[in-house]
């Protein structure tokens, strides 16, 4: 399996631009031949595209350093120089780049195939041949080509869904992904199973939607234990949260306090994202593992809208379905009504 990479720093550079020619005419009948040096090339720039097929910042953390190529010099008979190769950096849907040095966000790159230059390649030097004159016939100097630019940035990927799973490790959401989507996490008895996102498509109604698996988090975890913090910003990106909550925990509400508190730590916004709760291996309560009133203590104790499911019998599965389905449609309109009252 490739290394999941999200975060990584890298070194971006546009070429210089090339430098003005100085050449005269060298012709056999023209003795007293002007000045004919081309202009220099421009510098390449320094382009990010996004790419569907691209997964992970792997290939960006191994690599490093992308510096554009130089513009080429002009050249005698007024020939121009080409104009330098570019530095392409290819990122999956959902990276964001920020300056190092500033702490500006410079890109936002959600769309497929969308393409963006970061910086421009120096231009080039003009030739002799601009700076003939009345006085100066035969100019003897041309311009140099500007400089490129460098930034030092740091690239993170944040990955885009519509509704992500949160839970405490162990929780049972990968097994829930694997039954409501075509995806195969990885999917074991003990905590941790989950060690990086895992997304799958569930179809409802002829509708796709996007539902991923963030890896568990632990208390803590809004302040840096573990690695929730790497996790919670995939959360970020979600545009809704459905938490994921084992109903043989314990303590089952005190679960879901854990989860609401390590979010908000993290950042108040998660916690106005639209939600259900997902109570998980409810075939413990049917095989008399729990008593039959673990559910109702449950509700409860909480608020919100609340799914049994039990993904080992399959139960309940089709009403689970039907609210992921709601509460993605539900944040389309919201997302639909921002756009209209922000136009």
């Amino acid at each position: 399996m490739a290394l999941f990479v999200d975060e990584a720093e890298i070194l971006v550079r546009s070429g210089h631009g090339g430098a003005g020619a100085v050449s005269f005419r060298r012709e056999k009948y023209v003795p007293r031949g002007g000045p004919d040096g081309g202009d220099g090339g421009r510098g390449g720039d320094v382009v990010f595209r996004v790419r569907r097929n691209v997964k992970t910042l792997a290939h960006i953390r191994m690599r490093q350093r992308f510096f554009a190529n130089n513009g080429h010099p002009g050249a005698g008979r007024n020939r121009d120089g080409a104009t330098g190769a570019s530095a392409v950096v290819e990122v999956p849907p959902g990276t964001v780049v920020t300056d190092i040095e500033t702490g500006e966000r410079l890109l936002d790159l959600v769309r497929e195939e969308q393409e963006e230059t970061l910086l421009r390649g120096g231009r080039g030097g003009k030739g002799n041949a601009h700076f003939k004159t009345a006085h100066n016939q035969a100019p003897r100097f041309s311009q140099p080509g500007e400089e490129g630019e460098e930034r030092r940035l740091k690239v993170e990927l944040q990955i885009i869904a519509d509704i992500g799973f949160v839970g405490l490790p162990n929780a049972g959401k990968s097994t829930l992904l694997k039954v409501l989507t075509a995806a195969d996490p990885k999917i074991g008895n003990y905590p941790f199973t989950t060690v990086i996102p895992n997304l799958g498509v569930m179809n409802h109604y002829d509708t796709d939607i996007v539902l991923a698996d963030i890896p568990g988090l632990i208390e803590g975890a809004g302040s840096g234990a573990g690695l929730g913090i790497r996790f919670l910003k995939h959360v970020a990106r979600t545009r809704g949260i459905a938490f994921v909550i084992d109903i043989g925990d314990e303590n089952p509400a005190e679960s879901l306090r854990i989860l609401r508190q390590e979010m908000g730590v993290y950042s108040r916004d998660l916690l106005k994202k639209p939600c259900i709760i997902i109570v998980t291996k409810m075939d413990r309560v049917e095989a008399e593992d729990l008593d039959e009133f673990a559910l109702e203590r449950f509700r409860s104790a909480v608020e919100g809208t609340i799914v049994p499911v039990s993904a080992l019998t399959r139960s309940n599965l089709d009403s689970l379905r039907s609210a992921l389905f709601e509460l993605a449609r539900g944040t389309a309109d919201q997302d639909m009504d921002r756009e209209v009252k922000g136009s």
